[in-house]
């Protein structure tokens, strides 16, 4: 099974595609997709939706997993900003047919390393010694997504059930 992860945003959306057989995980792919910073909302979504799409089309994965909305109270605009870019990423992979499973940091700390709570630093280091990276020079939103991919397979491979009140988008 090949999956997808997403980590959206506005500013760059990190991506990972991730397959596993027989219980190993083997890194295929990761990207950065950066609109420039310069153009206006829609010309960053409407981007972001041409390079999402080509992703699509190289990677050719069976399921998508996309970072659930957050937000922090001290900064409400920021998650609607992410959810603009979120909601063309998830119109892309609609637009195939695929499967989107949202799924929150804490979870794929919990499918990641077994801790819900887990630091950043033990997420990365578990993903890295499940694929086998060994070129710690990666940027953090395609860290992310490759921890995404990773607690993706794990839930679908296994049937294990998506948290309580989450419901799959797409």
């Amino acid at each position: 099974m090949k999956v997808l992860g997403v980590d959206p945003g506005l500013v760059r959306t990190g991506w990972a595609a991730v397959e596993s057989k027989d219980g190993d995980y083997r890194l295929l792919a990761t990207g950065l997709i950066a609109p420039p910073a310069v153009s206006d909302l829609s010309q960053r979504l409407a981007e972001g939706f041409v390079e999402f799409s080509a992703v699509l089309g190289e990677v050719e994965p069976d399921a998508v997993v996309m970072e659930d909305i957050f937000s922090a109270p001290q900064h409400p605009r920021a998650a609607l900003l992410m959810a603009h870019m979120r909601g063309v990423l998830c119109l892309a992979a609609g637009q195939r047919g695929l499967r989107v499973d949202p799924m929150t940091a804490t979870t794929v700390k919990q499918r990641v390393t077994g801790n819900g709570h887990a630091s950043k630093v033990q997420v990365r280091e578990m993903v890295f010694r499940l694929c086998g990276i060994r070129d710690g020079a990666m940027r953090a939103d395609v860290t992310d997504a490759i921890a995404l991919a990773v607690a993706g397979l794990n839930q679908l491979e296994r049937g294990l059930p998506q948290p309580p009140g989450r419901r799959r988008a797409g």
